[in-house]
């Protein structure tokens, strides 16, 4: 992601959640020049914060989407938090369904999208990815990244994922190494904050199970403090 792009492009733990809460229809605030400049100003501070500690976001997303290339539509990005991977695909052309659980996620990546100016090309869905409301075999690409470690079970989701991702149709999932996590943890130690874990589930956790649910694993790469593993839908 260029330096160029504005924006606030958080992490997932800069986002509260609650797992009770009644889903329902995500409609966006539309925000304000201020509340932009705020974003923009917030994207730049946390950019130069995360360097800083050794983690440089925008080449860590930019190796992560790289990873998945070439990139067919139509595309979903699950636990989209506040939007970095969205964006990424967006600012590349690609237009993308956005979910999440949390609309509070959903406002922050929808203000991103709208300071990144790809908005019009991100439809944002306030979905529990465990269960999707899509068609079977409907997607080309679905990408979970830095998702993984927050959940608690992650079999239930690859079981939904598989099941919406069409044949030869691409899934990417991405998380930190152990040293990109110390980075996270040091970073929102600084700010007074705790990094959960979840499960504790890794990429070697997703590697080992999923061929039984219709995929093969095709890459392993870990560059920039993050890890990818991209699995393809086995045709039958």
């Amino acid at each position: 992601m260029s330096e160029t792009m504005n924006g606030y492009m958080g992490d997932m733990d800069d986002i509260d959640r609650d797992e009770t809460m009644e889903l329902q229809g995500f409609v966006p605030k539309e925000p304000s020049s201020e509340e932009l400049e705020k974003s923009r100003q917030r994207y730049r501070e946390r950019l130069e914060l995360y360097k800083k500690f050794g983690y440089d976001r925008e080449k860590a997303i930019e190796f992560v989407v790289d990873s998945a290339e070439p990139i067919e539509e139509p595309v979903l990005d699950v636990g989209t938090g506040s939007g970095l991977t969205a964006v990424e695909l967006a600012r590349r052309g690609h237009h993308v369904t956005s979910v999440d659980i949390s609309d509070d996620a959903l406002q922050t990546a929808y203000v991103n999208a709208k300071a990144a100016q790809v908005a019009d090309r991100i439809a944002f869905k306030l979905i529990d990815g465990m269960s999707l409301p899509f068609e079977a075999r409907h997607f080309k690409l679905v990408t979970m990244v830095n998702v993984l470690h927050h959940l608690e079970e992650f079999v239930p989701l690859l079981r939904e994922i598989s099941r919406v991702l069409s044949p030869e149709g691409k899934l990417l999932v991405a998380d930190f190494t152990e040293e990109g996590f110390d980075i996270i943890e040091r970073v929102l130690r600084s700010e007074g904050n705790d990094h959960s874990r979840g499960g504790g589930h890794t990429i070697d956790d997703v590697a080992e199970v999923i061929h039984k649910h219709g995929m093969q694993c095709k890459l392993r790469d870990a560059r920039f403090h993050e890890q990818v593993l991209v699995a393809l839908k086995v045709s039958h």
